[in-house]
């Protein structure tokens, strides 16, 4: 009696525990102890639907390998699996730890705190959401199945990647909708960084159907805030003068933070930090389009790895989003000598390096030069993001000045001054301009801006991105192009214009490598020709009809600061799609394939989530990018169909090894050549097995087997192959097939 904890021990404490989250331990439609498996195991805990099993728990006492028991389960559930019972969820506990384990997933097991109770189990395999009916892209319903699970696991701290304009407030709308109604939040608050994401989030929720069961509000510090059952609210306000402590630092049980690799790490994060205090810590989820680099290790180290990613490029090829083409300039200007501040260049030296009149003049020419102006006299709405408050005032009077001349006006005609504008917060009227440079059509076609139009503005109909403004950030370049993805039903638009006049296709590269090197970023599901050579477009093509002059040296002297266009070129979305082929290619190898197939069965496994039982929808895998020929690829079986896949992928069936493919090709062999059927075959086969094992196998000790006795004996050889001598030549042939091949 040295007071070691047993294994049985460990099944009382995983009993109390079991009963603590609700468990009718004496309810056996739910829960049965020492399970008989089909093939005669005892599985210690199963959890039931309908009197079918869909989980296991393994017990081990304390001190003994506990991912070994979750391995026992495996087995376990690969027998049930075996015989089309479906189990995908196994858990192992000694009575303080629990491990849980998604078989479907190929996840790594994952300690969680505590088990789920009846209800979130149920909640796990069979997640609905009765009270707001909000239409959901498949990306869309995975990530909230991500998030979903990770709250119910336990996990307190966690962020999705989506792409600007691929829904993040839609899903975060779908999650608060989900919990609400799963009863477990009862106060949340949705943080935003800008006055007008606050508002923009408001009024999204209202769209999507939450404000009819739960009450939105933006919050203003009134009494009557802490009736609302979502708040909305920027970080600044709470923070300043520590506003955030008039609330009981247990009031909210789910925080949302929007751009979340941003604006919380610094002096604000005592605000969120505050409410995770006592008891009862909220849940943080974090939302950001920004793809994970070195700037944003804050973000990993807060909330470890992201949950759910969904990057741009991903989105295009799911037509969701708008592609890109690029017009790429590049001036003498030299960026020589300026300060930097963390990983971006200093605003104010910046400002003062690409603030040249000539510079602005040569920009404002390229843009109405790439619309061909001249020749519909229609301007193509743009955001142009420039350097510093000069640098924008200054380049709003170059478009104007420029407009004025291709209309035939005088130059200093202020007609322009309405539709191009500045927005910036020097400005008094700022968050105006803002909300009707948001509106479709608007009268505003040409914002000149520095950082506040950068981030979470939603204006669908802008058709050209101007980048002015050098930056050296992958996040701050991702956030900028964001502002040109969403598509516009309204006008039609499903492409945009990049104009880019600081090297900005540098960091664009990087990106598409990023997403494609990266195993948790999304990879381009489909089958990849031999790299071929890529050529770039030196002139643009007939569909925008831009005609750069002289690009080489084309020099505009004013005083004695010559600038001039060093280099130009256009590059549409086919030499993107180019670039990631060519790299995906060299990951065509058996780890890039693990990976992929992994993603496959994810989207599997979401479906089953939100559909239950129902037919898998090609449209709905070929959206997530997994067509037939992908399949076919990532798999190496070219003569397995869609339902093949699925069921290998969902672990209902595998496909046939080597040694089975060379069964089976003696089989055929056998009944088409040798005319041998099912039952002679299966002498041939026992006779195979017992050479492959002693090479010196006589007729002999063959017949005295006592398998071919039970088989029939020699009666029943001669009965199928004529005599024994024929069988002798037919099963040593097969065996000479079977080691040479032939």
């Amino acid at each position: 009696m040295n007071g070691e904890i047993s294994e049985a021990d460990a099944k009382t404490l995983i009993d109390e525990h079991l009963r603590e989250q609700g468990w009718n331990l004496k309810d056996f439609s739910i829960i049965r102890k020492e399970y008989a498996t089909p093939y005669g195991n005892s599985a210690d805990y199963v959890f039931l639907k309908e009197g079918v099993p869909f989980a296991i728990l393994e017990a081990k006492k304390p001190g003994k390998d506990l991912y070994g028991a979750l391995q026992q389960a495996k087995d376990y559930a690969k027998e049930f699996i075996e015989h089309n019972i479906d189990i995908s969820l196994i858990f192992a506990s000694d009575g303080r730890i629990f491990l849980k384990q998604n078989l479907k997933a190929r996840t790594l097991p994952e300690r969680i705190k505590k088990f789920p109770t009846p209800q979130e189990l149920k909640e796990i395999i069979t997640p609905k959401c009765e009270k707001i009916g909000i239409n959901l892209r498949p990306y869309q319903a995975v990530a909230v199945s991500q998030i979903i699970s990770s709250f119910l696991s336990g996990r307190d701290k966690m962020y999705i990647q989506m792409a600007t304009g691929s829904g993040k407030t839609l899903v975060a709308a779908n999650v608060l909708a989900k919990l609400f109604t799963m009863g477990k939040i009862k106060k949340a608050l949705f943080l935003v960084d800008r006055d007008s994401l606050a508002t923009q989030t408001v009024n999204k929720f209202k769209e999507y159907g939450l404000a009819e069961f739960k009450e939105i509000k933006r919050l203003s510090l009134n009494p009557e805030d802490r009736y609302a059952d979502i708040l909305v609210s920027t970080i600044q306000m709470l923070a300043t003068g520590d506003k955030y402590t008039l609330y009981p630092n247990e009031f909210f049980d789910l925080i949302i933070l929007d751009e979340c690799h941003r604006s919380y790490f610094g002096d604000w994060h005592r605000v969120v930090e505050y409410f995770r205090k006592g008891n009862k810590k909220a849940v943080i989820l974090g939302l950001t389009a920004t793809p994970s680099d070195r700037e944003t290790v804050n973000t990993d180290e807060y909330f470890g790895p992201p949950i759910f990613k969904y990057t741009y490029r991903q989105g295009v090829k799911d037509g969701i989003l708008a592609d890109t083409i690029y017009f790429k300039f590049q001036t003498n200007v030299d960026l020589y000598g300026i300060h930097e501040l963390g990983f971006d260049f200093d605003p104010e030296d910046l400002g003062r390096a690409v603030d040249v009149p000539q510079r602005n003049e040569l920009i404002a020419e390229k843009y109405f030069e790439i619309i061909e102006f001249e020749k519909t006299k229609k301007l193509k709405k743009a955001l142009v993001f420039a350097a510093s408050i000069p640098h924008a005032n200054n380049l709003r009077y170059a478009f104007i000045k420029k407009y004025n001349e291709l209309m035939g006006l005088p130059i200093n005609d202020a007609e322009a001054e309405d539709f191009i504008v500045s927005i910036h917060t020097g400005m008094p009227n700022a968050k105006d301009l803002i909300s009707e440079f948001q509106r479709i059509n608007s009268r505003i076609k040409i914002a000149v801006s520095i950082e506040m139009l950068s981030t979470g503005i939603d204006a669908e109909d802008i058709e050209v991105l101007l980048m002015a403004r050098p930056t050296k950030s992958k996040v701050l370049y991702a956030q900028m192009k964001g502002r040109g993805a969403r598509k516009c039903s309204e006008t039609g638009k499903d492409k945009f214009i990049l104009i880019d006049f600081v090297d900005a296709w540098s960091i664009e590269e990087q990106i598409i490598t990023n997403e494609i090197l990266e195993a948790e970023e999304e990879f381009q599901y489909e089958e990849i020709p031999e790299p071929k050579e890529i050529s770039v477009i030196r002139e643009p093509k007939v569909e925008y009809k831009a005609k750069p002059k002289e690009v080489k040296h084309r020099e505009i002297k004013i005083l004695d600061i010559p600038v001039w266009l060093v280099y130009s070129e256009v590059i549409e979305p086919k030499i993107i799609d180019e670039i990631g082929k060519q790299i995906q290619d060299q990951l065509k190898t058996a780890g890039g394939r693990i990976l992929l197939k992994e993603r496959f069965q994810q989207a599997l496994i979401a479906w089953q989530y939100f559909k239950g039982k129902e037919k898998v929808d090609e449209k709905y895998l070929k959206a997530m990018g997994f067509d037939l020929e992908t399949l076919r690829d990532i798999y190496g079986e070219p003569q397995a169909d869609l339902q093949d896949f699925i069921e290998v992928a969902l672990g209902k069936k595998s496909f046939p090894t080597s040694e089975e493919r060379k069964k089976e090709d003696i089989k055929r062999w056998l009944r088409e050549e040798k005319k041998i059927f099912e039952e002679g075959a299966e002498f041939i086969f026992i006779y195979l097995d017992f050479k492959k094992r002693n090479p010196e196998l006589t007729l002999s000790q063959f017949m005295k087997s006592r398998i071919v006795d039970l088989k029939g004996g020699l009666s029943k050889i001669e009965e199928l192959f004529g005599d024994i001598k024929k069988f002798k030549d037919i099963a040593e042939e097969t065996y000479r097939r079977y080691i040479h091949g032939g």
